[in-house]
């Protein structure tokens, strides 16, 4: 399992600096939530850059999606694994199958199924169709 401690910094720098499609200073500007009008400012994005703890709410997490032009998802889980230590994912290698079930778990990292009995079991007993 790939190392989630920096997981937000890691997300950024994919995005942003020398030879990625942002600049520190065009990330920041783009960095507007859509909702609140909230933004960060360039030492912000350059703190994130360099892995320096900021202040996480949510409307600093909606600038930075904004900024760096993914979804919201996807920099909420970033964020919870860098600042939580909490990972989203499906440790159970779930089949959609034809009901398009899709599972996600909230976990310390390295935790596998095999650490996850009973919610497996949870999983596993049988739904009652709609």
């Amino acid at each position: 399992m790939p190392d989630q401690t920096n997981a937000l910094t890691r997300l950024v720098r994919e995005h942003v600096g020398e030879g990625r499609p942002l600049t520190i200073r065009v990330f920041a500007e783009r960095a507007i939530d859509p909702k609140t009008g909230t933004t960060i400012s360039k030492s912000t994005a350059g703190n994130l850059l360099t892995g320096a703890r900021i202040k996480i709410t949510p409307e600093v997490l909606g600038a930075i999606a904004a900024g760096l032009g993914v979804t919201l998802a996807e920099v909420q889980a970033a964020a919870m694994a860098q600042y939580v230590g909490v990972v989203v994912d499906d440790p159970f290698d779930t089949d959609p199958g034809d009901d398009d079930v899709v599972v996600r778990v909230a976990h310390e990292p390295g935790k596998t199924a095999d650490d996850m009995p009973r919610l497996r079991a949870f999983l596993a007993r049988p739904r009652p169709r709609a």
